[in-house]
């Protein structure tokens, strides 16, 4: 006679919380440590809007009305 064990409920979990086991991957920590950090007042500075060059083409780094950024061609 065979058994057949009906799959366990997942367990609720709280919003906004993250199981134990997901961890950031070991080279993701490297990238951070060498990766340039600019504060975006720093770099816009004082500005609402700047203008990036990126391989010839410009792009527009912006402040909302609401404090989002958005960039765009």
């Amino acid at each position: 006679m065979t058994s057949t064990k009906e799959p366990a409920e997942p367990k609720p979990r709280q919003v906004g919380t993250q199981p134990a086991s997901i961890s950031a991957p070991p080279d993701a920590e490297a990238d951070n440590e060498s990766c340039l950090r600019y504060r975006v007042d720093e770099l816009l500075k004082g500005r609402r809007e700047v203008i990036l060059l990126h391989c010839g083409q410009e792009y527009r780094l912006r402040i909302t009305a609401t404090g989002k950024l958005i960039l765009t061609k």
